[in-house]
């Protein structure tokens, strides 16, 4: 697979193992509006929170949420913002955490529960799952929007960001990273050629030998009838 970035990811490193010019990706940052991403619902850690210890001065931690999207996948990612005081000339920390690890950062102490349940559904329905049609429509493998719960319905959405800036490696080394970027493109995207019929999305992962309820990282799902 050939890259064409005016960055550099993480998995970029892989290209050393061989390039197939016939794949092309061009990983152009830009953004989208989008209504697919809003939330039903509340989920806590959206606000600041201000821990005191005795002796010490008080930290503050900002939690931000996002959904990346990642061929055909989304994941749940929560950014973990510590500094130890308000003042602008005060270093921030700043943690990444997957999927059901986020709850533990959220929820440290066992009876802070407000917003617990509406935040691990919002976990369980977004973490590694099937995702496809946004990357089609958009054509690209690579996508990342902060959710929101409350009057704002349309929310932008990054395509094609940085995945080394999110440690996004503790999900996919940097390998299996590039392995399916280039299955993605060239298997679900395609390259670009002359339209001559239009088709559905769903038909498109079909007719490349993916299913829409299936990944192509799933080796054996049930078989259909005949």
């Amino acid at each position: 697979m050939l890259i064409l970035s005016k960055f550099r990811d993480y998995y970029d490193s892989s290209v050393g193992y061989g390039i197939d010019k016939t794949i092309i990706y061009e990983r152009e940052t830009r953004i989208v509006k989008s209504k697919e991403f809003f939330l039903d619902d509340y989920i806590a850690g959206e606000n600041y929170y201000r821990g005191f210890e005795w002796g010490r001065r008080a930290t503050i931690t900002r939690h931000e949420w996002r959904i990346i999207g990642f061929c055909g996948k989304t994941y749940v990612l929560l950014v973990e913002k510590t500094k130890e005081d308000d003042k602008e000339s005060t270093l921030e920390t700043v943690e990444y955490f997957y999927g059901d690890e986020t709850l533990e950062r959220v929820f440290k102490k066992k009876k802070e529960k407000w917003r617990y349940k509406e935040t691990q559904e919002f976990i369980n329905k977004w973490h590694s799952k099937e995702f496809f049609n946004f990357s089609l429509t958009n054509k690209v493998p690579i996508f990342s929007v902060q959710p929101f719960g409350g009057y704002l319905k349309t929310l932008e959405v990054v395509l094609n960001p940085s995945l080394g800036e999110i440690k996004f490696s503790r999900i996919f080394d940097s390998i299996s990273a590039f392995q399916e970027i280039q299955m993605f493109i060239s298997g679900v995207l395609g390259t670009d050629s002359p339209k001559t019929l239009e088709i559905s999305n769903d038909e498109k992962i079909k007719q490349y030998g993916y299913d829409p309820k299936w990944s192509f990282r799933n080796p054996d799902p049930p078989k259909r009838k005949q």
